[in-house]
């Protein structure tokens, strides 16, 4: 049987198929290993880093060159010494060059891509005809002159060395350069060193693996680092834009927020004041079970709105406490008050214990934040007890560092899973089917940032089924104490009933500055069954003046914020306090916005936000009216 030729494998079918896998597989390597492509931005990372090392490159080129052909200038052909230094010159040109045409593309931001092709095919010719030169040093050899031949040698590790680290971003342009100047080199090492040549080349060869070695894992290490660079880069740009959208939404919703609870609270607001206004003028039915209905729902609504505004305002940092000095035992009194008759409905017994040193007890904080701190906390307890009481404790803490304020109970109790989550808003444990009976779910989150502001601790221990303990830390920086029991005690000022209401309002003038006709007609339903002369106008500015006449001058001014026209209600206020001096002005507003009250409270007024309850309302009115001593019409 012939054997087969090399011409028969390569005419079989299969040996072909295999032959161009084979070729196709050392393709594949050699592009994988060697001339990888990177992404684009690696690319320019890799071309700038290479224009940068130009200049570097030409000067150690040209000043080693000089070197090596003084060094061997005694001792090799004149000849040969000035050609090969001539040739590296012309390289160092050529360097030169390539600094110049690439000089205004390596500033750009954007690179095209073709730019990285023609640099990369200019820098492969640039260090492959440089390493040539290089490898040309085989040509200063001379045999028996060791110390030129171990100046020739040296010059060369050391050129190859550099290029390893240089060349760092061009691994393809190192291969072939070194490769060449290897093969240049070792032609010439037989002829200078004789029988010492095989070792000379085993050493020559060892040193160029180990600085091929060097040399890859320098270009793996800065590609690595660039790639990490740009990832940060890219990271940081996701998270600057995700900033920047997460402002936008936030300034978005602050707009749609603000804009959505002034349309809804104007028909709650509007709704309240008629509620009591039918009231007011049917007494036969303010009992019914419907309007009762009608009214609680009404309520609920205006907690919910006054509750998200107060958490609102906590959540902005825009609430700032109002410090002043205050017996605390008066607070707690007064907040017991209030949620005893829900105590008591429920047959649960609630206590108010003060410890001995904790007598007369003065604490310099806000006071208003203090009691609603309290209240919530208070109302809490009582609504989830069933059976039992509530106990609210006020005594010297342990070590004398400030007081603990307590409120315990025994309800349902908190499992220590939820014990962290009921200080987020709307987290109700024990009401997930969301009955307002209940509360809103937005008390303790209240609580939580009223304590943040005014720098008391909050803690909670609690056990399911057995109760809870929340725990007010005071410290002893605002607590104080009265020299002396107080001579007289501030009576507890109730909200006014109707006949109070009669007694106080009636006769007085007031302006309503409001564009919605639902809110005119309530509060002339409400305010008329008190007996107040009540105008009203659309806006502030010559409207006002032509309803008010010039016979009537109001005593005081109820401003809506939002009114058609250019001006505000704030500046709808200033204008008719140029008007009429003597009326007190009051801003009612619906705006979660909360540079409105900020700019309010700047100009000198009040503000009320909506929706206000009718006897909230008549009891403001009454106050202030007496505060700035308007007198009664006669």
């Amino acid at each position: 049987m012939p054997t087969p030729t090399m011409a028969g494998y390569r005419q079989h079918p299969k040996c072909t198929d295999t032959l161009m896998n084979c070729r196709l597989t050392i393709a594949h390597v050699l592009q994988l290993r060697l001339f990888h492509t990177y992404d684009p931005a690696v690319e320019q990372e890799l071309f700038v880093l290479g224009y940068r090392n130009l200049a570097v490159h030409v000067l150690g080129q040209t000043g080693l060159s000089l070197l090596v052909a003084a060094g061997a200038w005694a001792t090799v052909a004149h000849v040969r010494v000035v050609s090969w230094l001539a040739y590296m010159l012309v390289m160092a040109v050529i360097f030169g060059l390539g600094i110049w045409g690439f000089r205004q593309r390596a500033n750009r931001p954007g690179i095209h891509p073709a730019v990285f092709r023609q640099w990369k095919v200019a820098h492969l010719w640039m260090v492959t005809s440089t390493g040539l030169g290089w490898g040309g040093l085989g040509f200063l050899f001379v045999p028996g002159a060791q110390v030129n031949n171990l100046m020739v040698m040296t010059s060369f590790a050391g050129a190859l060395a550099y290029s390893a680290v240089s060349n760092a971003h061009d691994l393809q342009g190192f291969v072939v350069s070194v490769s060449l100047a290897i093969v240049v080199l070792l032609s010439q090492i037989p002829a200078a060193f004789g029988d010492q040549a095989l070792v000379v080349m085993g050493m020559c060869l060892l040193y160029l693996s180990v600085m091929a070695w060097v040399a890859r894992n320098a270009h793996l290490t800065l590609i690595e680092s660039i790639q990490l660079r740009l990832a940060n880069e890219h990271l940081a740009r996701k998270n600057a834009e995700n900033a920047s959208r997460a402002e936008q939404a936030n300034r978005d919703k602050s707009e749609f927020l603000a804009a959505a609870s002034h349309d809804l609270r104007q028909p709650v607001h509007a709704l309240l004041l008629l509620i009591e206004a039918y009231r007011q003028q049917v007494p036969a039915a303010a009992q019914h079970p419907l309007i009762l209905n009608i009214a609680t729902a009404g309520q609920s609504i205006g907690s919910l709105f006054n509750a998200l505004m107060e958490l609102s305002r906590l959540e902005s940092g825009m609430e700032q406490p109002v410090v002043a000095t205050f017996e605390l035992s008066e607070s707690i009194t007064r907040m017991v008050a209030r949620v005893r008759p829900e105590a008591d409905r429920k047959n649960l017994t609630l206590r108010c214990q003060v410890g001995k040193a904790a007598e007369r007890l003065m604490l310099c904080t806000d006071k208003l934040l203090l009691e609603r701190m309290l209240g919530n906390l208070l109302t809490n307890a009582v609504r989830y007890t069933a059976e039992g009481g509530v106990l609210l404790s006020l005594r010297l803490a342990h070590g004398g560092d400030g007081y603990w304020l307590e409120i315990w109970d025994t309800g349902v109790g908190i499992a220590q899973g939820d014990q962290a989550r009921i200080f987020d808003p709307y987290v109700q444990v024990a009401n997930r089917e969301r009955d307002r009976t209940k509360g809103l779910g937005l008390g303790l989150a209240i609580v939580r940032h009223a304590s943040e502001l005014l720098g008391i601790g909050l803690t909670l221990r609690s056990q399911l089924g057995r109760g809870s303990c929340f725990r007010l830390h005071l410290p002893a920086g605002l607590c104080t104490h009265a020299p002396a029991p107080q001579a007289q005690q501030t009576p507890t000022r109730f909200l006014p009933d109707s006949v109070h209401i009669a007694n106080q309002l009636y006769g007085r003038r007031i302006l309503l500055v409001d564009d919605d006709p639902m809110i005119q007609h309530a509060m002339q339903a409400l305010l008329g069954s008190w007996g107040i002369d009540l105008r009203c106008a659309v806006t502030g500015d010559a409207s006002a003046i032509k309803v008010c006449g010039s016979d009537w001058q109001p005593e005081c001014v109820l401003c809506d914020f939002r009114l058609p026209g250019a001006m505000d209600g704030i500046e709808m206020l200033d204008y008719l306090q140029d008007c009429y001096p003597q009326a007190v002005g009051i801003l009612q507003t619906g705006e979660l916005v909360q540079t409105v009250q900020a700019r309010a409270e700047e100009a000198g007024y009040m503000v009320m936000f909506k929706p206000v309850d009718a006897l909230v309302l008549a009891s403001t009115l009454g106050a202030v009216l007496k505060r700035h001593g308007v007198e009664r019409v006669a």
